[in-house]
């Protein structure tokens, strides 16, 4: 029998669908339901109230999907562990039940089922969900060395694999938080020994494989599961993710081009534009999230985010001209911040949208208006800001002389980035960190310092201590071209076909999708044209040492 104290959410938007719900779980026992037709509605009752079970429709009408709102609400803290997750849905897409499958619910329950189906799968997942609560309220509370022990202590005492297996799941998962992901991976693969076919063994072999630095293992796995159609697309994200780690914007973009468009998640879209962003392709962008947004126009919270991130896109477009070119991209984007949440009174959003005005008035050279802005009241109101938010925030601040509020915010955003799961969103935030840090940290004089060291040594033909140098004024400020560029030459000189993580091909085929300026052009063409020499001239001596080798070729 299952406790009758137990309280119950179902999030379903068709009407009849949600009350048969919730006469199977009265049926069962259940008397505290409460219904719930979106994701708005059940977020507004977590800030006050916890649910010990809840049911969640994939589809919900003209508002975010069932997977959305979870992560959503994970991303907020509202959503704890201790709560039994259970999904519902009618859809038998790969692409559906994938991502259903990616969010790790306890329980997937598959329309049409019938009352008994229902019953037992509600009833078997809560049972076991109460076997594992005291792990999950340690996780919850932070106690995460307690967690371990406890799950541990009933991994010894359980051989019932109906148990066992959760336990193991769960202990690798906490073993990842703990950051010993040494222990992790041997747990990965002993389950995976038993069977190679338990998919959420094989993510986590890969992110552990990843956070423990073998890149190549964790790329190999995600290659294999490219071929699949369920894998293919979250494979191919963490493939992107990857190669923007190495700063291989273009090897990125070609991952993404292997999703359809219309398959791409909100967080998968706002990674593609960002790779555009990277690659100097500002208009492209643009383009795609408009015409993501058009084809969202009767989601209104999956609109309004795009239209926000789209807003964001014009921002960086006018940071890059010249102040007199900007009006046009600064009025596009004053009006996209406008136009979002007029109806709303989320005070996360007025702040959003303020500091957003702000830095619109920013790159206008008003700086009473920013001011103006910034003395509202609850602008310093940021602990439970997007990483976005207080990106625009660090600049803000930095630019009104205020270089001790803007370190301390850069902090908060490495804290939120640390704690951030979800891979896109990490990655995006990730790149907005480097573009905060190259400002407050001053790392491009830095770097232009050690560049030019390298510079030195690269004049003296000692090239492999000028490609160290190079390599470390790269790492301080990767965005500046000069310094991708003395790294290829570097190479070239030195006949070194691989540096670190870069390597010779993957860099020059980097640069030469980049969009270079007349003189960065000139100069790559040269290296180009210096490496053809070098491999014609190394392809001669290796001929000749041949005993056998034919003659060249004559005209």
């Amino acid at each position: 029998m299952l406790p009758k104290n137990l309280n119950v959410a179902v999030v379903e938007d068709n009407e009849l669908a949600r009350s048969n719900i919730r006469n199977h779980l009265l049926d069962m026992g259940f008397s505290d339901i409460a219904s719930f037709t979106n994701g708005r509605e059940l977020k507004a009752n977590l800030k006050f109230r916890h649910f010990d079970i809840l049911l969640m429709d994939y589809h919900l009408g003209q508002n975010k999907n069932g997977v959305e709102v979870v992560q959503e609400l994970r991303h907020l803290k509202l959503l704890k562990h201790a709560t039994c997750l259970m999904f519902i849905t009618a859809d038998r897409l790969p692409l559906i039940i994938g991502q259903i499958v990616d969010i790790q619910p306890e329980a997937l329950i598959v329309k049409p089922y019938t009352i008994g189906n229902f019953s037992k799968s509600v009833s078997a997942c809560v049972k076991l969900h109460l076997f594992l609560l005291p792990i999950y309220q340690l996780m919850d509370q932070n106690r995460l060395e307690q967690a371990l022990d406890v799950a541990e202590t009933l991994c010894e005492a359980n051989q019932d694999l109906r148990k066992l297996n959760p336990l193991i799941k769960l202990k690798a998962r906490i073993l990842t938080k703990l950051e010993r992901y040494s222990q992790a991976t041997a747990l990965y693969r002993e389950v995976l020994q038993g069977s190679d076919k338990v998919m959420w063994a094989k993510w986590g072999l890969i992110q552990n494989l990843f956070l423990d630095n073998h890149i190549q293992e964790s790329q190999s796995l995600l290659h294999e599961l490219t071929k699949a159609q369920l894998t293919s697309n979250r494979a191919s994200e963490w493939l992107a993710r990857i190669s923007l780690d190495a700063n291989q914007y273009s090897r990125a973009e070609s991952y993404m081009q292997q999703i359809r468009e219309g398959d791409l998640s909100l967080s998968a879209t706002r990674l593609k534009a960002f790779i555009y962003q990277g690659l100097e392709r500002g208009k492209e962008a643009i383009a795609l999230l408009e015409r993501k947004r058009e084809s969202n126009r009767s989601v209104r919270e999956r609109f309004e985010e795009i239209t926000l991130d789209l807003a964001r896109c014009y921002l960086f477009e006018a940071e890059e001209k010249a102040s007199n070119e900007r009006a046009n991209d600064l009025n596009i984007a004053k009006a996209l911040v406008g136009s979002v949440g007029r109806r709303s009174i989320d005070g996360r959003l007025a702040i959003q949208k303020n500091y957003m005005f702000a830095t619109i008035a920013q790159l206008e050279g008003n700086q009473d208006k920013v001011k103006e802005i910034v003395d509202r009241p609850g602008m310093e109101n940021l602990l439970d800001a997007e990483i976005s938010t207080l990106f625009d925030a660090i600049n803000i601040n930095y630019a009104l002389g205020k270089p001790e509020r803007a370190q301390h915010l850069l902090e908060l955003s490495y804290l939120k980035q640390r704690e951030n799961e979800e891979g896109n969103d990490k990655a995006v935030s990730k790149i907005l960190l480097v573009k905060n840090q190259e400002v407050i940290e001053e790392r491009k004089p830095k770097a232009l310092e050690i560049n030019k060291y390298g510079l030195e040594k690269y004049a003296a033909k000692n090239y492999v201590a000028a490609l160290k140098d190079f390599y470390r004024a790269y790492t301080l400020f990767p965005r500046e071209i000069a310094f991708s560029l003395n790294i290829l030459q570097s190479l070239v000189e030195a006949q070194i076909e691989q540096f670190k993580e870069i390597s010779l091909q993957e860099l020059l085929d980097e640069l030469l999708n980049r969009r270079l300026n007349g003189g960065n052009k000139k100069r790559l063409e040269d290296i180009v044209l210096n490496l053809h020499r070098k491999q014609k001239a190394a392809d001669n001596i290796s001929q000749q040492h041949e005993p056998n080798s034919p003659p060249a070729p004559t005209s």
